[in-house]
């Protein structure tokens, strides 16, 4: 990986790692389905400009549609009801635990369903290193409550397994743009929480406060349209294991938004957790001056 695809990968990651924040936020007053929806209706028009300002449009063939929904099953449908669902029941700190085991499920899923991806000695170790800081960064305190959650804790688990999932379909569709996949995504995703919110929650009589709908707002811009778009990028760039890096770096992201939003202060333990999730990103990704490739990553990994 070199320079530029790091300024990615950390872009994208503190923009999704902020979704926490705001989603606890959100889901305390608008229930998670509503949230989930209005998170794709407000971004699927933002992404289509995006798409539209690339050059890019919509694609034209049955297939190209077909993968457009999988994705925005598997990328937006999913983890968005899933994550909105669990945050109702869990606190953030746990989601985003839950969120950085992707780069371990994806070293054991990519070599599964794509042929690039190699499973090597360096990759498995890194993750488990980045999965450990991200443990230390949220405390052990959070794990050892989880007790009695165990519902919310598997309903949020199946918002990272989805997402990898769909990382990985989504590195198996050369033909279909990023900005065209983040579009589809939305879209689809917007056309299946829909009509369950509507139906299940009656969101049209609801009356949140300002802060809810500030939240849902920058949920649906900051926190997906505009990441999401860069989310596809990376995955192209870089394959799905080492995109699957950017759910290590959302700990600290709420770790650094909290003391610079509410004066929290940072133990010891959240720095060293930081610093094993470096060290498990430079494990995984590594750092070379090559262009990103699937040769290049192959012989760089070789052990």
């Amino acid at each position: 990986m070199n320079a530029a695809d790091w300024g990615l990968l950390l872009t994208t990651a503190v923009l999704l790692g902020s979704t926490f924040l705001f989603l606890n936020i959100a889901v305390a007053e608008v229930p998670p389905l509503t949230v989930a929806a209005l998170r794709t209706l407000i971004a699927a028009p933002i992404c289509w400009a995006m798409m539209r300002a690339f050059g890019v449009r919509l694609p034209r063939t049955r297939q190209e549609w077909i993968a457009l929904f999988w994705l925005g099953l598997l990328t937006g449908a999913i983890p968005f009801g899933a994550l909105s669902w669990g945050q109702q029941h869990i606190e953030s700190g746990m989601a985003g635990i839950l969120f950085g085991t992707m780069p371990v499920l994806a070293v054991v899923l990519a070599p599964m369903f794509l042929a690039e991806e190699i499973f090597t000695r360096r990759r498995l170790v890194g993750a488990a290193v980045g999965l450990a800081g991200v443990v230390l960064v949220m405390g052990p305190s959070v794990l050892a409550n989880a007790g009695d959650q165990a519902l919310a804790l598997f309903i949020t688990f199946l918002a990272p397994l989805s997402h990898t999932l769909g990382a990985i379909y989504a590195r198996r569709q050369p033909g279909l743009a990023p900005p065209t996949m983040a579009t589809g995504q939305m879209i689809f995703g917007a056309m299946i929480l829909t009509p369950p919110a509507l139906a299940l929650e009656a969101p049209l009589g609801l009356t949140p406060g300002m802060g809810a709908v500030g939240a849902i707002l920058v949920t649906g811009v900051a926190c997906t349209a505009i990441p999401m778009s860069l989310y596809f990028v990376v995955v192209r760039r870089i394959g799905a294991t080492r995109s699957s890096l950017v759910p290590l770096f959302f700990p600290p992201v709420a770790v650094f938004l909290g003391a610079a939003v509410l004066g929290e202060r940072l133990p010891v333990e959240a720095f060293v957790g930081l610093a094993l999730i470096m060290a498990g990103a430079l494990a995984v990704g590594g750092v070379s001056t090559k262009p990103p490739g699937p040769a290049s990553d192959a012989e760089a990994e070789k052990t």
